[in-house]
């Protein structure tokens, strides 16, 4: 009767092991397959396994049955998630052609430059210079000045000479026709052409009006 107790004592402590280690392997999540899981795919929390559900099958005494295929029934997946186990590639984006499409531009023709237009040819006359004035002291500077010429040269000056006695000349340059510094240059040459032919000689240099013109004229013996 003793070893019948005895024998009853091991078979329930032998019974109550196997079944503790059920519960055990239950319990225990696959490590593996939970870390995949959360790695992959951040919607899936570490609060959100299949552990409280488990602790809630052994709180109303019930043994979880292992899945034959080595799974955990309580870490399957919705058809919405990633398969646990498995880790997700990211899918190679198509190909974005960075450059834009060419758009054909119509030619664009050169601006048109308009030529200025020429203006029509004045029929107006140009308007001549003013002559110049002359008062009577240029008349006496002109005179001065070839008197004092030619006494340079050793002409003797012969106040009584005038132009309708007759005397010897060469030329009559006017102020209208020669200008002021044409007049004085032609006399200085005269007087040259005096000495050149005559020698030392009485000379004179006098005004004459001409048809409207001032005449210089020097006069000599």
């Amino acid at each position: 009767m003793k070893k019948l107790l005895i024998l009853l004592a091991v078979c329930l402590t032998i019974t109550l092991a196997a079944c503790t280690a059920n519960d055990t392997a239950d319990i225990t999540p696959d490590v593996s397959g939970i870390s995949t899981t959360a790695s992959s795919d951040p919607t899936v929390g570490s609060s959100e396994t299949s552990e409280p559900a488990e602790t809630e099958n052994t709180a109303n005494g019930d043994s979880a049955t292992p899945d034959p295929t080595g799974s955990n029934p309580a870490m399957t997946t919705s058809p919405g998630d990633k398969p646990v186990g498995t880790t997700s590639r990211p899918t190679n984006p198509p190909a974005n052609n960075s450059q834009p499409p060419a758009t054909s531009q119509p030619p664009t023709n050169p601006p048109v430059t308009s030529q200025p237009a020429t203006p029509p040819p004045s029929t107006s006359k140009p308007t001549e210079p003013a002559k110049p004035t002359y008062t009577e002291a240029d008349y006496q500077k002109i005179i001065s000045t070839i008197r004092a010429y030619g006494e340079s040269k050793g002409f003797i000056w012969e106040e009584s000479y005038t132009f309708e006695q007759g005397h010897q000349y060469y030329g009559r340059p006017n102020l209208e026709r020669d200008g002021y510094d044409g007049v004085i240059n032609m006399l200085k040459y005269h007087c040259d052409k005096i000495e050149t032919y005559y020698g030392i000689c009485y000379f004179k240099v006098v005004k004459h009006i001409y048809q409207g013109n001032t005449e210089f004229i020097v006069i000599y013996e």
